[in-house]
């Protein structure tokens, strides 16, 4: 006889959503990290910061700053739209052709039109 299956949460256990969540969030960090310093290793902040057009001068740990957030942004929508489309994805066998649909039925265009029995389709 097996181990019967307990349905409770083992405690301090996180839930596969909690898992991905942190994960996406984990990935979404370390690519902000890595693009910000290969973005700000091409421009220079100070440069950045000269070229405003209003009339507050952000500094330095601003613009490091707002791009960091940005990419972060980007990067955690990525990983979470990429987490939602591989658990929301088709199920196991679906390579097999179990759960496809059957593919539409194809007529010659002169079944439904009697004007084109005598021309050429092919």
């Amino acid at each position: 006889m097996g181990a019967e299956r307990s349905d409770q949460r083992v405690p301090g256990r996180w839930t596969r959503r909690q898992r991905d969540i942190g994960v996406a969030i984990w990935m979404a960090f370390l690519a902000a990290c890595v693009g910000t310093f290969m973005l700000f290793a091409v421009i220079d902040p100070n440069g950045v910061s000269d070229d405003w057009v209003i009339d507050w001068q952000p500094g330095v740990h601003l613009v490091y700053g707002m791009a960091f957030f940005f990419l972060f942004a980007i990067a955690l929508l990525s990983a979470l739209l990429t987490g939602y489309m591989i658990r929301t994805g088709p199920r196991r066998g679906h390579a097999r052709g179990k759960g496809r649909r059957r593919p539409p039925e194809t007529h010659h265009p002169a079944d439904g039109n009697p004007d084109l029995d005598d021309e050429d389709w092919y």
